[in-house]
């Protein structure tokens, strides 16, 4: 009967604990709609993730982040200061079928796609997975 007590009260705290982090987490679907991207002369676009395509991810640990097809070379993964005087930091990766996690190391984050053709626009499925 303990050990039928003690499994109990365990599977409660797993439980309470999953249940904290799913509490703790926010998805971004630009899948179901995808997002409409327009590259400037550069070949550069920022992805509408929010308002003023900034996104503050306080409080949270890990973003990551999967972009569908698209004709952008890669993505600009764009964390610290980022709303009025700006400081950040671009984490650069490939764009492909593998799911791209950084940590959270600022309190906020923008998303870039680069290498896309001059002054042209697509739709583009993206979803951020953001997690404490």
């Amino acid at each position: 009967m303990k050990r039928r007590l003690f499994v109990l009260a365990l599977v409660s705290l797993v439980a309470s604990s999953a249940l904290a982090q799913l509490a703790t987490t926010r998805f971004i679907n630009l899948t179901d709609s995808a997002a409409a991207i327009n590259y400037n002369a550069q070949g550069t676009a920022i992805v509408p993730i929010g308002p003023g395509n900034i996104i503050d991810v306080t409080g949270y640990r890990k973003i990551s982040v999967l972009v569908g097809t698209t004709r952008a070379t890669s993505m600009s993964l764009n964390i610290g200061k980022a709303n009025g005087a700006t400081l950040v930091q671009g984490i650069s990766r490939p764009i492909g079928t593998t799911i791209q996690t950084i940590d959270v190391v600022g309190p906020e984050f923008s998303l870039w796609l680069r290498g896309g053709p001059p002054n042209t626009s697509e739709r583009v499925q993206i979803w951020i997975y953001i997690s404490s």
